[in-house]
């Protein structure tokens, strides 16, 4: 089985490129959440969520919604 990138590839249909758009976007969305000017709103320690720092939820969160996303795209592309 030969792999090509498929990123880039001028092959690509709409459908294809739509889903590899949303998934860039949600990955710049999560390092741009993480980072000053969109983490402030999620930077403080109330209210307690399932025993955590509001703070630390939320970057538990990205992080189990990135693998979620990074695991359904695996799925999707290997769904052939």
């Amino acid at each position: 089985m030969r792999l090509s990138p498929r990123f880039f590839s001028s092959k690509l249909s709409a459908t294809q490129r739509r889903v590899y758009r949303a998934v860039t976007g949600w990955f710049v969305f999560v390092a741009a959440a993480m980072l000053w000017p969109l983490y402030t709103p999620f930077a403080r320690v109330r209210p307690l969520v399932l025993g955590m720092p509001f703070s630390l939820f939320w970057l538990a969160f990205l992080l189990v919604a990135s693998f979620g996303v990074a695991f359904a795209m695996y799925r999707w592309e290997s769904r052939s």
